[in-house]
């Protein structure tokens, strides 16, 4: 889940629904080819499933007990994280081979250099080789077109969390230039047709000490269901 101090409440919003507001964003992207890009539907599925392997997960949240407050995606324990991309990565393996490879390479991609890579995850990288030439052959792709497909799905990934995680700082993800203010996403040079607003289902609980999970479900499951309004607008100019 994505945890948002949103005083005086706390602001929650799933893995699942960050992601397609990632795909919904690329679905509108003009720029870079992707209108008459020959994997598009591909790369658009591969972007709403990305954190597939969070929907067990985020549907019975875990409390944290050190903070008192739920889980989010960036503080939950490393010990559980294995099973929720093997999860994500496998449900696609026998169906959607370039969804497979493309969910497998994103989450290589986030753990390549990082220090909260999941307990097991070199062990399963070498699991993954074992089928990552099988999915190579059945999508009829090389590792160089999944090396130049995947900035979409990144760029997409990076935005919607920083929308809805309220990131600071501004990003260059190649493709783009963000930055957010409250609710509004920021691009440059603008990749959509025009400004557009999207919505992001999203829940809200009080920002107190929570004594387990049960106090936390219990909680969640009586929490209104909303949606926060993402407004994407142009940018300031480059320098």
């Amino acid at each position: 889940m994505i945890v948002v101090h949103d005083l005086p409440e706390l602001l929650v919003i799933t893995q699942p629904d960050h992601a397609r507001l990632a795909a919904a964003l690329l679905s509108l992207w003009i720029r870079d080819g992707l209108p008459d890009h020959p994997r598009r539907e591909n790369l658009l599925l591969a972007t709403r499933e990305h954190d597939n392997g969070w929907r067990e997960t985020d549907a019975a949240p875990r409390y944290d007990a050190v903070g008192q407050r739920p889980f989010d995606f960036a503080s939950f324990p490393n010990s559980n994280r294995l099973e929720i991309w093997q999860r994500g990565i496998e449900r696609f393996s026998r169906e959607r081979p370039y969804v497979a490879l493309l969910i497998a390479h994103h989450a290589e991609s986030l753990f390549r250099h990082s220090s909260v890579a999941p307990d097991g995850w070199q062990e399963y990288v070498g699991v993954l080789e074992d089928y990552r030439q099988e999915w190579f052959e059945r999508a009829a792709i090389d590792q160089e077109i999944l090396d130049q497909d995947y900035p979409f799905l990144q760029t997409a990934d990076f935005l919607s969390l920083a929308v809805c995680d309220r990131w600071r700082e501004t990003i260059d993800t190649g493709l783009v230039r963000a930055s957010v203010a409250d609710t509004a996403l920021r691009l440059s040079p603008f990749p959509l047709a025009g400004a557009t607003t999207l919505q992001v289902p999203c829940r809200r609980i009080p920002n107190r000490p929570y004594r387990g999970d049960a106090d936390l479900g219990g909680e969640l499951a009586t929490a209104l269901w909303s949606e926060l309004a993402v407004h994407v607008v142009p940018g300031p100019a480059e320098p």
